[in-house]
Parts: C-alpha cells; sequence; structure tokens
C-alpha cells in the first residue's frame, strides 16, 4: 500500500509543479479532443501527421493546440471546443518572409541569428514571429507591414 501513495505523490508532482508555474497546458491523446476539433482538423488539414495535441486555459475557456506536419512544414493549429479554427502557426523558410518584416527585423536586431521563422494567421491578420540567438531578446513578433508587436 505505501509503494501506491509514494507512486501517486510522485505521478502528481509534476503537475502541482506546472500549476504552481502558473502553466495551464495539459498535454493530451488525439482521441481525447472534443470530437468537433478532431471534425474540424482532419476537414482543413487532411493528410497532416499529428506530432503532439495539448489543451490550454485562455480568456476564460479551453483551446485545444495540435502540432503537426502538413505539406512538408510544422504547423501549430488552435481550435476552441466547437472545432472554431482560432490560429495557425506555420514553420517558414526566411526567404518567405515579406521584404518589410525582414528590414525590421534587421533594423530591430541587428546582429541576431533567427533560429526560427514562423507565419501565424489568427483572426483573419498576419503577423510573424522569430526565434532569435545572439540578441538581447529571445523572440520578436511583427506585423506583416513590418512594425514590430512585442519582443521578449
Amino acid at each position: 500500500m505505501r509503494r501506491c501513495q509514494f507512486l501517486g505523490i510522485v505521478l502528481a508532482a509534476p503537475l502541482t509543479v506546472a500549476a504552481a508555474a502558473g502553466q495551464t497546458e495539459q498535454k493530451l491523446k488525439y482521441p481525447d479532443l472534443p470530437p468537433a476539433v478532431r471534425a474540424a482538423f482532419e476537414r482543413q488539414f487532411q493528410g497532416a501527421r499529428v506530432l503532439g495535441v495539448s489543451s490550454e486555459a485562455e480568456g476564460g475557456g479551453t483551446v485545444y493546440e495540435i502540432e503537426c506536419e502538413w505539406r512538408t512544414r510544422r504547423h501549430d493549429i488552435t481550435f476552441r471546443p466547437d472545432g472554431t479554427l482560432v490560429s495557425t502557426e506555420e514553420t517558414i523558410p526566411m526567404s518567405e518572409v515579406p521584404a518589410a518584416v525582414s528590414a525590421a527585423l534587421r533594423r530591430e536586431f541587428p546582429r541576431a541569428e533567427v533560429t526560427r521563422a514562423e507565419k501565424i494567421t489568427e483572426g483573419g491578420a498576419i503577423s510573424y514571429e522569430f526565434q532569435l540567438r545572439g540578441a538581447n531578446k529571445r523572440e520578436a513578433k511583427f506585423s506583416a507591414d513590418g512594425r514590430l508587436i512585442r519582443s521578449e
């Protein structure tokens, strides 16, 4: 009996640490997604290979994120429980970043090396997010016209 209690404590510890850190993301298995989310994903991203699934509390509700490879690229797709698409994040090569965004990135972070570029579509608006190395910031997000939205 003591062994079972210890195992329960060990298994619960990561959840306690995550909750204490303010993280609300929870890993799931694809079959555990709401049926509306699975149906919407399968309809909109036919042939995608699922890499991971999670849920997260956001704005007073829950959203579901599916990490996948689709059409040779990595995507993070976020849905509401009813299957409504919230956002897509697509990893892209720098050659596909608009000139205005590339110029603004070089101007704001002249010494930075881009380790990942993503095209984000949310609510019909497109933005670009970059993971940086060798700069005073590790991440930067720009609007499609090259305006710096945020950096961390």
